[in-house]
């Protein structure tokens, strides 16, 4: 059984609470900090007083052993290397790492203090056999159709909007493609795996597309999920508590 028992959380949106839900929901589990901009928009989420800061100083010398993010991509890139040296970190922002020198600081900070950065899947599936089928795999694709309104852009937008690697695609849309640099971390890299995103006025579903072909095989996968209003899917929320859950472990048949 895992002993991590200490989790911090960043963000506190849809996200952030329901993967707070389910860490209440698991016996042994103490919350050391959620950490959001505002502590006093989240007086509703019943934690103890100076659960709930702002002060990212603070949160460090908490001492939790995983940290989960579910804020935004300049908080991973800010604060992951620092809370690495004293546990493990979950980016839900993954595209943080499609910067670089990000990518060379955690990746450092992880292999110095003997911790782990966990990419969650999000809102697709397959990670598990891009990872496995290394050496074997040609090429990635994934596209992502959304409405323009959950691109962040001109809701009358329609058509292809980009296509390219999926390293730019990250720095164009850091917010809406955080499955498309967890395909590249788990597969062919960022420069190598290719992104492209279509806008769908007015559609209400997102969807995703994940072609891969290689030596002997060729997988073609689609995922659909309804929006919740804004870059988030019905799917991701439980999809986030889920990844957290197996993270932290515990008794039982666990599928890997």
């Amino acid at each position: 059984m895992n002993t991590m028992k200490r989790v911090g959380l960043i963000g506190a949106g849809t996200i952030g609470r329901t993967i707070l839900k389910e860490l209440q929901s698991l016996p042994g589990v103490e919350i050391a900090f959620v950490l959001v901009r505002d502590p006093s928009a989240h007086a509703d989420l019943g934690l103890p007083e100076g659960c709930v800061i702002a002060d990212e100083a603070v949160a460090l010398e908490r001492g939790a052993d995983l940290v989960v993010e579910a804020a935004m991509a300049d908080t991973v890139q800010r604060l992951a290397p620092d809370f690495l040296r004293h546990g493990d970190f979950c980016g839900f922002s993954s595209t943080a790492l499609a910067d670089r020198a990000t990518e060379d600081a955690v990746r450092e900070a992880a292999l110095t203090h003997g911790r782990r950065f966990y990419v969650p899947h999000g809102a697709v599936l397959g990670l598990d056999g891009l990872g496995d089928g290394q050496g074997l795999i040609d090429s990635v694709t994934i596209t992502t159709t959304k409405s323009g309104k959950s691109l962040g852009i001109d809701p009358d937008t329609e058509g292809a909007i980009f296509d390219g690697p999926t390293r730019d695609a990250c720095h164009r849309f850091p917010r809406n493609v955080n499955v498309h640099a967890a395909i590249a971390l788990a597969g062919l890299g960022f420069d190598r795996t290719i992104s492209r995103i279509v806008a769908v006025p007015g559609l209400v579903d997102m969807k995703h597309r994940i072609e891969v072909t290689g030596q002997g095989l060729a997988w073609d996968l689609g995922i659909t999920s309804r929006s919740l209003g804004g870059v988030t899917g019905a799917y991701t929320p439980r999809s986030a508590a889920g990844t957290v859950r197996r993270i932290l472990g515990g008794a039982g048949v666990v599928v890997a």
